[in-house]
């Protein structure tokens, strides 16, 4: 359950980004209170509603949300559910939404109007989409508010966000280069690695069962123009003497058993795709088996921070894709974080982590084949550097969210929790999966 317990909790981070929160409780008049810290509340219907934020988060990845047996899984040593550790996570982070709060008053902000009429404009969509104010109130029912305390928690948002932007700027503008290089280094991990696959794709063949190789294009996309041997292959004619060709009036090349003459070394193939993913097939007992020992072959024979010769064989593995190779040679980087984008780059993250740099890792075995995988240096430029910016896209959200938790963790030792308010709270089987609020 490691991996699984992992991806969700990077899921519950990107739920809980600043959100308040609401419960079954939406017809009470005066909800009750859960948190407090100075004129700051959160209410059990509020922190209901994140719950059902967290929730819906999770369905929409997949997980079995409506499943007793899911809540009730065991995540770690001290016996804790699913159940239990979604809800004290959520009370953490309510704890630093109410220290948000308190920061945006101390610094004597003001919601500006635009703002307000960024959230009005929102709620007319709900509204409209709902049908009715009523129709509305009673879809939201099922998270625990009405349209009333949405649009507060709109606000209250808006207000924690607000004194983000406040302190550290549109999209962490004000935050100084060395902090983000500082987060990469601490959290991050740059290296090259090629997969030695378990599989192989399957390509497009000819009515003899030959693989079919294309033409590339300038940016090497498939075309419909064959890639036909001239040296090995020889033109033929019909019965009416008439030179043979294909569909798009190119000769065809034979060799002498009469297939078709391909140019493997110049043409590519071009997968079989179904419902847009690649269809793909198993090795046999043999291949698996050279394919490990290709894999053990690399570990022997390239030492510790020799680059030079890791890049070397990354460059001729890529050479050949009938080789079972995949690699880009170029320098990838992961968070160790557990949050990337699957169990796989995060299996993969783990094993750089206790890696020292310049070292290749084991064979790491995955489900797509053995991974041979060596940690090189951060560049001390990776924040900065154009060339890695498609790595870092969201590097400033997390610096600004580390810098911004550290700012309010004076003030949560001084939020007020109803523990008994807490205790009565329905679990997570019983709260309502939101998708749309």
């Amino acid at each position: 359950m490691k991996t699984n317990f992992r991806r969700m909790m990077a899921l519950l981070l990107a739920c809980l980004a600043l959100v308040g929160c609401v419960s079954l409780f939406a017809a009470c008049a005066s909800p009750t209170p859960l948190a407090t810290l100075e004129d700051h509340e959160i209410t059990v219907n509020m922190y209901q509603f994140l719950l059902s934020r967290v929730k819906g988060k999770l369905g929409r990845a997949g997980y079995s949300v409506n499943s007793a047996d899911f809540w009730n899984t065991i995540v770690d040593k001290n016996n804790t559910t699913y159940d239990e550790y979604f809800r004290q996570a959520a009370l953490s982070d309510v704890r630093s939404y109410l220290a948000a709060l308190a920061l945006f008053d101390e610094r004597d902000l003001t919601l500006p109007q635009s703002e307000y009429d960024r959230i009005d404009a929102e709620m007319e969509d709900h509204l409209a989409a709902a049908g009715s104010k009523s129709a509305l109130d009673a879809d939201l029912a099922a998270f625990g508010v009405n349209a009333k305390m949405l649009r507060e928690i709109y606000v209250m948002e808006a207000k924690i966000e607000y004194v983000r932007t406040y302190i550290y700027g549109k999209d962490g503008s004000k935050v100084a280069a060395n902090l983000r290089q500082d987060y990469l280094k601490d959290n991050a991990v740059a290296f090259r690695h090629v997969l030695i696959r378990n599989f192989d794709y399957v390509y497009k063949t000819d009515e003899y069962g030959d693989d079919i190789y294309y033409l590339p294009s300038e940016n090497n996309a498939k075309v419909n123009n064959i890639a036909y041997d001239r040296v090995l292959g020889t033109v033929r004619q019909d019965e009416k003497g008439t030179i043979i060709k294909d569909s798009n009036g190119d000769n065809v090349y034979f060799l002498p058993n009469g297939h078709v003459a391909y140019d493997t070394v110049s043409g590519v193939r071009s997968r079989v795709y179904q419902d847009g993913i690649a269809v793909t097939k198993k090795l046999s007992a043999e291949e698996l088996a050279a394919n490990k020992a290709a894999a053990e072959e690399i570990l022997a024979t390239v030492d510790t921070e020799d680059y030079a010769a890791f890049e070397a064989l990354l460059e001729e593995f890529a050479i050949d894709d009938a080789d079972f190779f995949d690699t880009d040679g170029k320098l990838n980087f992961l968070y160790t974080t557990g949050d990337n984008a699957s169990d796989y780059l995060n299996d993969i993250a783990d094993e750089l982590a206790v890696s020292k740099v310049g070292e290749i890792c084991n064979v790491y075995v995955s489900e797509y084949g053995y991974n041979v995988v060596m940690r090189y240096p951060m560049p001390e430029d990776a924040a900065t550097n154009s060339t890695y910016t498609e790595w870092f896209s969201d590097l400033a959200d997390r610096v600004v969210g580390e810098l911004f938790y550290n700012l309010c963790e004076p003030y949560l030792d001084r939020v007020k929790v109803d523990e008994e308010a807490f205790a009565s709270l329905p679990s997570m089987i019983e709260i309502g999966a939101n998708y749309n609020y």
